[in-house]
């Protein structure tokens, strides 16, 4: 793997070459637009530490990062695999949705970093992102996130999946 910097030496003529095939013109090269896995806080800061992470531990398993991660961001190791809206709805009530939001762009932000750089994904990071992204999708999310254009950022959220999905 290629050393980087900062994500910002990460681009479309750098990243690895299934990343560029997979992504084309997607908004996922755009750190700094809002809807891009890697351009919201918590997706940039996660792909910085997975740079980090990599560059000074490149034989460490990732479980040991999201540990680590999840640890210093204070996010329960828990509800990967919640889908049902009702209980989605309670828990947006309990903290404000701080949890399943920064536990949801953690791991669609780890997902796509994964792919910039290594062309390919972890089975349990590629099942979590997929579901994340089916989680965040969801009018329950959606409508707490508020800001509008909610079929447009379905779309989105499908194409992010598909993309995932699509990763051997």
């Amino acid at each position: 793997m290629r050393k980087f910097e900062t994500i910002w030496d990460v681009t479309r003529e750098s990243a690895h070459p299934r990343a560029k095939q997979l992504l084309g013109q997607s908004v996922i090269w755009d750190y700094g637009d809002e809807d891009s896995p890697l351009g919201n806080d918590v997706g940039a800061d996660t792909f910085a530490a997975y740079l980090k992470f990599r560059d000074a531990r490149p034989t460490r398993g990732l479980q040991d990062f999201i540990r680590e991660e999840l640890e210093f961001r204070e996010l329960p190791d828990v509800d990967w695999d919640l889908l049902d809206e009702a209980r989605l709805a309670k828990l947006l009530e309990v903290d404000r949705g701080y949890a399943v939001l920064k536990r949801d762009d953690f791991i669609v932000g780890l997902a796509f970093a994964q792919l910039l750089l290594e062309g390919a994904l972890d089975p349990v990071v590629r099942q979590r992102a997929t579901t994340a992204l089916c989680r965040q999708a969801m009018d329950a999310i959606l409508a707490f996130r508020g800001g509008g254009g909610q079929d447009a950022r379905k779309k989105q959220l499908v194409e992010f999946r598909r993309i995932l999905e699509s990763v051997q």
